[in-house]
């Protein structure tokens, strides 16, 4: 057996193309928010398939403002899942709303119309949508539901619903481009849209300065030498979902043949594989075992919000959360470093049967 560097769950992909076009920016003095910053949006709004893009500081800014823009505040209730980062439930506050937290799916892991439609109110004035882990939500029947959605793409940048890219099918959507996202900034977010109101408010409110003081505005911009890497690794994002494809299907060969369960796709989604997740009796013993031997496996989720808030009734949460373990699939991960960590998972598993 051969023993290689200890593999992270997360990583950047970053080239000297990536260092050179920051390099350029940087030399130029220009590097606050300029005309990189509105190529990047033209860029990720076109790629995406929406007329507009506003570049921010965060994919939670661009969560805050598309709320906003869809005229979202105090007394109004927005849905979304137990099974996701803090982020959607942060903004909501931020937008003085009342988050409502829903249960999932146990297929694909997602939001489904079945358990928002046990919550809506009339107080409901929007729905937050995260495609988990890459794999787009079930849009056709939760839009159905007549309620405006956020389409939350911060792991799913370049994934497809019936042949359409997500982030174009709600009344507005979100990026981020946080260091180990589908592409990276750094830290950086962005709003897309084809309403043109959503994008006079989100562009409106993402800066103060040189305006007057008769709302509250805010000061969400990004700069151009982020944008300048954004747009680089645009340019490497096909590239990089077929290298995270790739590495899915090593993965699919392994666990099919442990039946091991995973997160169910749809033949009409095309997952871009931000993590590829597995459910597994003895997560935390497996993720111990890997950590051993070197290649780190994590929870996909830090802690469900209902479990943070003490709320109950979750079930299908609860299932996801103490059965999920998500394994490295970042672009740079090279053929040796896949080799090693599907011979420990042989290993593992080798081991972890004989035990049952």
């Amino acid at each position: 057996m051969k023993t290689i560097k200890t593999i992270k769950h997360s990583s950047p992909s970053i080239d000297r193309s990536d260092i050179e076009s920051v390099n350029e920016v940087l030399s130029s003095g220009n590097l606050t928010q300029g005309v990189k910053v509105e190529e990047f949006e033209e860029i990720v709004g076109k790629f995406v398939g929406v007329k507009y893009g506003i570049a921010l500081s965060s994919g939670t800014a661009a969560l805050h403002l598309a709320l906003k823009g869809l005229n979202v505040g105090p007394g109004d209730e927005v849905i979304i899942p137990s099974y996701v980062c803090a982020s959607p439930y942060i903004a909501t506050l931020h937008a003085g709303a009342i988050p409502k937290i829903v249960d999932i799916g146990l297929t694909d892991f997602n939001i489904n119309s079945e358990e928002i439609e046990k919550n809506l109110t009339n107080n409901t004035k929007a729905i937050i949508v995260p495609h988990m882990f890459g794999t787009p939500a079930d849009l056709d029947e939760i839009l159905s539901l007549g309620i405006p959605i956020i389409e939350d793409c911060a792991l799913s940048l370049g994934a497809e619903y019936k042949g359409s890219k997500v982030g174009s099918f709600g009344k507005a959507s979100i990026c981020s481009f946080y260091a180990t996202k589908m592409i990276a900034t750094g830290e950086g977010g962005m709003v897309l849209t084809n309403d043109d109101d959503v994008y006079a408010t989100v562009s409106e409110l993402r800066q103060y300065d040189g305006k007057n003081l008769s709302k509250l505005r805010y000061n969400y911009k990004i700069t151009d030498f982020q944008a300048a890497l954004g747009i680089s690794q645009m340019n490497k994002l096909p590239t990089f979902i077929s290298r995270r494809r790739e590495i899915a299907k090593i993965y699919d060969d392994f666990f099919s043949k442990i039946g091991a369960e995973r997160q169910k796709i749809s033949k009409y989604k095309q997952s871009v594989f931000y993590r590829y997740v597995v459910l597994l009796n003895e997560m935390e013993e497996i993720q111990r075992q890997m950590k051993q031997k070197g290649v780190a496996c994590e929870k996909p989720v830090y802690m469900p919000l209902h479990e943070s808030l003490t709320l109950k009734n979750f079930p299908k949460t609860d299932y996801i959360y103490n059965h999920a373990l998500s394994f490295p699939t970042y672009p740079s991960l090279n053929k040796e470093e896949i080799d090693y960590i599907v011979e420990m998972l042989e290993l593992v598993f080798q081991v972890h049967s004989s035990r049952t």
